[in-house]
């Protein structure tokens, strides 16, 4: 009988090592499959979720019903949630984006009293009376840093920089410097004639070809837009 329990301990012991090892390599290979020019690190999780291309998922980074844009890196242990994230994005470690919001002008802020799709084990209300989740939306070239908590249904504009442990509760006007606890403008990046020229020129949208040919000018506004001036577009 000894033996036999042994066995049977070895046994669920290889089991269990080979669904752990298996589950890692499956969640990070089927970002590669489905992004062969993405690179995921062990311990990323995605649901319901798009990667645009040349993405970096660093070590346990979660991510659900998101779409993140062609070139955003997010860190390791950030979580997001119900977002659209732009292209060329900077995403600290332990950032939040889309946490949740709970209902705080009924008798309790527990969601069993006003959610019924809900993971928890019981709840009480028949119909979701409240949402919980609202669509956040960071635009391109956002820099994000450690820490940061971006509230659900938020708008950071293009270009915006979000300082180490702020929180965001209210949208961010493109190419601005925010940070705080609730974050607050310091500055912007650029004046307002150079914002409108960043801003309608979409360099974004550019090719990889272009930005590999022209890398030099991303280095100053007013090189670059010297240079499309003359030429038209980036294309």
């Amino acid at each position: 009988m000894k033996t036999i329990a042994r066995t049977l301990l070895f046994v669920r012991l290889i089991i269990s090592d080979i669904f752990k090892y298996v589950r890692k390599k499956y969640v990070a290979a089927g970002f590669v499959i489905l992004n062969p020019n993405s690179k995921v690190y062990e311990g990323a999780v995605s649901i319901d979720s798009v990667l645009e291309g040349f993405n970096i998922l660093f070590y346990d980074t979660q991510i659900f019903n998101s779409t993140i844009g062609r070139h955003t890196y997010i860190q390791k242990n950030s979580t997001i949630v119900n977002a659209t994230i732009g292209r060329f994005c900077s995403i600290a470690s332990n950032v939040s984006i889309g946490p949740g919001i709970h209902k705080i002008d009924g008798v309790s802020t527990h969601p069993a009293f006003y959610l019924n799709n809900t993971p928890l084990l019981l709840t009480f209300s028949k119909s979701d009376v409240f949402e919980s989740s609202k669509r956040t939306t960071i635009g391109h070239d956002v820099w994000i840093g450690e820490g940061v908590v971006v509230i659900d249904g938020v708008t950071i504009g293009n270009g915006a920089v979000v300082a180490a442990g702020a929180v965001v509760t209210k949208n961010i006007e493109p190419y601005s410097i925010v940070g705080g606890v609730p974050a607050k403008h310091i500055k912007y990046r650029f004046d307002s004639e150079t914002i409108k020229a960043l801003e309608e020129s979409e360099w974004w949208n550019f090719s990889d070809m272009w930005f590999e040919k022209n890398c030099v000018l991303m280095l100053n506004p007013n090189e670059l837009l010297k240079y499309l001036k003359s030429n038209g577009s980036g294309n």
